[in-house]
């Protein structure tokens, strides 16, 4: 693996071409009541992870998703009980990094050398009692936005877990 000085560590990964940290994970659950006055409980994940093109430009997927439709990250709930999304969003900054549109898919342009921070925002329902996390499982991406395929790193970047509690 090829990995910058001093970046190796338990929350970062690489596959030479393209290298993460999580640089904060955050989540937490609340409380909120339907129009019939049910408690729904909901648990709110951010992960900020740091993304460094290593050996050449990158284009991410500006998009996050849990099917197969084309997306930069591929995530999933874990949890004890089966849980639902409610909202999803993802952002992107750095210095020297820029969108680029391709008919109706946004990347996210990371020069070689240059550091990516996305913002990943998950808001998702689930049961009482019971524990979630989300999982992010694969990042696509690209070397030139119309090539037809992307190249695959899969990951395990999970999220803190929350139980939904009362």
């Amino acid at each position: 693996m090829n990995t910058p000085l001093g970046l190796a560590g338990e929350n970062s990964s690489g596959d030479g071409h393209v290298f993460y940290t999580i640089k904060e994970s955050k989540a937490f659950a609340v409380l909120e009541r339907d129009e019939e006055g049910r408690a729904v409980p909901h648990g709110q994940f951010t992960l900020y992870l740091d993304i460094i093109a290593l050996q050449q430009t990158l284009y991410i997927p500006t998009s996050l998703a849990s099917g197969k439709k084309p997306t930069g990250f591929v995530y999933q709930i874990e949890g004890t009980a089966p849980g639902q999304i409610h909202t999803t969003e993802i952002s992107c900054k750095g210095e020297g990094i820029s969108q680029v549109t391709l008919g109706t898919l946004l990347y996210t342009k990371i020069p070689q050398g240059k550091t990516a921070t996305f913002r990943i925002y998950v808001d998702m329902k689930g049961s009482l009692n019971k524990t979630y996390s989300i999982l992010i499982n694969r990042i696509n991406y690209k070397f030139d936005p119309s090539d037809a395929r992307y190249k695959r790193f899969d990951v395990a970047i999970a999220s803190k877990p929350v139980e939904f509690k009362k």
